[in-house]
């Protein structure tokens, strides 16, 4: 996007100048006018050379005077006045202020105390300084814009969306760096994929499954979303390392084992073929998806076994009950609200049933993986 620069008149003319023009072109003095208006010499000449603000009653009388219209000489006076004064601190300060949080959901960033600023115009460079790493530089985030990454499309995609994902997606990069694993192993992960419903099926499940996926060097962590975002999770590298990132948005068990399942599917088959700098993903929505996410939801169900899920209940659809529920968990050794989820999902079960077994996840993930 080009930067368009602000254009300040050589000469600033003033609405006097306009009156000297009419004057001549009718061949009045000023003493003519001042008649005319009702309204004395030094009034009238105070006018003249600029000294007075035109009010609305003076750009009414001219109006009258000059048959124009009352606006064009409120408007020469306005245009007059915000030339003849370069910007005030408080007007800078409240301009780069506002360009910031154009892009930044400031508020929202500090309230969940990722970064320690005040909300001065100090703080606000602060908080861009400490997240872009570099200073404040008003078309950089315009720059950062052309990043690649992956994110459903909606049809309310907002350019709030766009920027706001993008912090969002850097702040993830800056937390990724605090969090150490060993070297990237496929073959850990594999086993991981392998073994994915067990770990949903346990008393520690969570903790055992996080902590496997550091082992195979992948990073893990929770960054809950900003305002706007729409985010459910993100992948992408550190380094060599992938990382994955759940949002909490929807702070229950199966959205975190779909979301997770999701994320995993991409490093799999995306990051490392394609190339891609990060995947953003909205698992809730998206009427545009593209077909590396159709891969993605489509290797997450065989993650989650989501064929058997669906082959064992199918039959109860139209009476579904809870022993049903706990039966076909212990049968496929699946967490309940999994499948109960991924049920929900298929519209084999209403949504509002059974739903108890959905209990939030993030007070069961470490709280050192935990950020906002």
């Amino acid at each position: 996007m080009i930067k368009m620069k602000k254009v300040t008149p050589f000469i600033n003319i003033g609405p006097g100048y306009s009156i000297k023009k009419y004057l001549d072109a009718r061949g009045w003095s000023q003493d003519d006018l001042a008649q005319l208006m009702d309204i004395s010499a030094k009034q009238l000449s105070q006018i003249i050379n600029d000294k007075a603000r035109i009010t609305i009653e003076t750009a009414r009388l001219l109006a009258k005077a000059f048959d124009t219209s009352p606006d064009f000489w409120i408007n020469l006076d306005t245009r007059y006045r915000l030339n003849l004064t370069p910007d005030t601190l408080k007007e800078a300060s409240t301009k780069i202020k506002a360009q910031i949080r154009k892009y930044m959901p400031v508020t929202d960033i500090i309230k969940k105390g990722w970064f320690e600023n005040n909300t001065t115009v100090e703080g606000y460079k602060e908080l861009y300084e400490s997240i872009w790493n570099t200073k404040y530089n008003d078309t950089l985030i315009y720059s950062k814009s052309n990043q690649l990454f992956c994110a459903r499309q909606k049809k309310d995609n907002e350019e709030f969306t766009q920027y706001y994902s993008l912090t969002w997606l850097q702040i993830a990069r800056i937390k990724a760096k605090e969090i150490n694993v060993p070297s990237y192993n496929e073959d850990k992960l594999q086993s991981i994929i392998d073994n994915y419903t067990n770990f949903t099926y346990t008393q520690n499940g969570i903790q055992d499954f996080i902590m496997c996926l550091n082992e195979a060097g992948i990073k893990f962590f929770v960054l809950s979303h900003l305002s706007k975002t729409y985010l459910d999770g993100a992948c992408f590298y550190d380094d060599k390392n992938p990382v994955i990132v759940y949002t909490g948005r929807y702070d229950r068990i199966d959205n975190f084992w779909f979301t997770v399942a999701h994320e995993i599917a991409h490093v799999v088959l995306h990051l490392p073929r394609l190339k891609i700098k990060s995947f953003l993903d909205d698992l809730k929505d998206g009427e545009s998806i593209n077909q590396q996410e159709k891969e993605a939801d489509r290797k997450a169900e065989e993650i989650l076994r989501v064929g058997a899920i669906v082959e064992s209940a199918r039959p109860y659809a139209k009476y579904f009950s809870e022993d049903k529920l706990i039966s076909i968990a212990e049968k496929l050794q699946i967490e309940r609200s999994v499948i109960l989820g991924v049920l929900q999902y298929k519209n084999l079960v209403d949504y509002r049933k059974l739903n108890k077994y959905k209990k939030p996840v993030i007070e069961i993930i470490p709280k050192r993986l935990v950020f906002g």
